[in-house]
């Protein structure tokens, strides 16, 4: 999962280290240009592990590889996803403080700065559209390397796909399925997502802030329950999987503040902002 936030994150690394282990976000820590550190948390091999722990016990080898791939595949995909949040953020006006590459995904945490609701949703939209661009450019790799990519769906991660002859060609179907998959999964209308940042922005002005916020929980709440019966599916035929979007924030979008907080010093607070959560080695806490 990649995640859209606007509220700023203090780091733990000292900022004339240009990389390292940070302990206190049990995450390694290098730094990109303009001086933007870049904390990798170990909980986002994860995801990478996961899909291929059936072939561990028959085909060590391949899995290994298998999952290498998909690591590196993991990795370029999500830290350009956040670099395009960045760059979009940079042409308002509006830096960067950190990003944090976890369990479920990736995180951008900009400074403090200012730009219309619109410019807000562009810098949301900014990082599917990256996994947009790079699942072309996969799919045309794919094609010039092999043929057109195939629309069996055995064995997506246990083996190559059907009539492919090479691990370029797996490689390159997988890059291809994973930034679609990236793409798609963001643009869902629901909290932490990215589509559900730039549903809110675009509802504001017809809804007010409260209401659209409300409105994107509720889809939330419909995707989030609906996902468990995929998550089930992919169970019971032997992959284990974890997809977005999490219940409890839109939940809580979803029923709004209580009383006491929408009369407490904060009250024009975003909404949006009781859904942002992040934790040591990357487990999500409220802020």
């Amino acid at each position: 999962m990649v995640r859209f936030s606007h509220s700023v994150a203090l780091g733990g690394v000292d900022s004339l280290q240009r990389f390292g282990w940070d302990k206190m976000s049990e995450a390694f820590v290098f730094r990109m240009n303009e001086n933007v550190p870049v904390h990798v948390s170990w909980t986002f091999a994860v995801p990478a592990v996961l899909p291929f722990l059936g072939e561990w016990s028959t085909r060590p080898g391949t899995a290994l590889t298998h999952t290498v791939i998909l690591a590196a595949i993991l990795f370029l995909s999500v830290l350009l996803h956040e670099l395009a949040h960045v760059w979009a953020a940079r042409r308002r006006g509006i830096g960067t403080e950190r990003i944090d590459l976890y369990l479920l995904g990736g995180i951008a945490w900009f400074k403090p700065g200012k730009t219309s609701l619109y410019g807000w949703a562009w810098i949301a939209f900014a990082g599917p559209l990256a996994n947009i661009i790079l699942a072309l450019v996969f799919v045309a790799a794919y094609h010039l390397v092999a043929r057109p990519l195939p629309v069996e769906t055995d064995g997506f991660f246990n083996s190559p796909p059907p009539r492919s002859d090479t691990i370029l060609e797996w490689a390159l179907w997988l890059g291809a399925l994973v930034n679609t998959a990236l793409a798609i999964l963001n643009l869902l209308p629901a909290f932490p997502l990215d589509g559900g940042a730039i549903a809110k922005r675009l509802l504001t002005p017809r809804f007010g802030a409260g209401n659209a916020a409300r409105i994107v929980g509720f889809c939330g709440v419909v995707l989030s329950t609906l996902r468990f019966v995929v998550m089930l599916a992919a169970a019971i035929a032997g992959t284990m999987v974890w997809i977005p979007p999490p219940f409890k924030p839109n939940w809580r979008a979803f029923r709004g503040p209580s009383r006491k907080k929408a009369l407490s010093q904060f009250p024009a607070a975003d909404p949006a902002s009781e859904v942002e959560w992040r934790g040591k080695g990357g487990w999500p806490v409220k802020k």
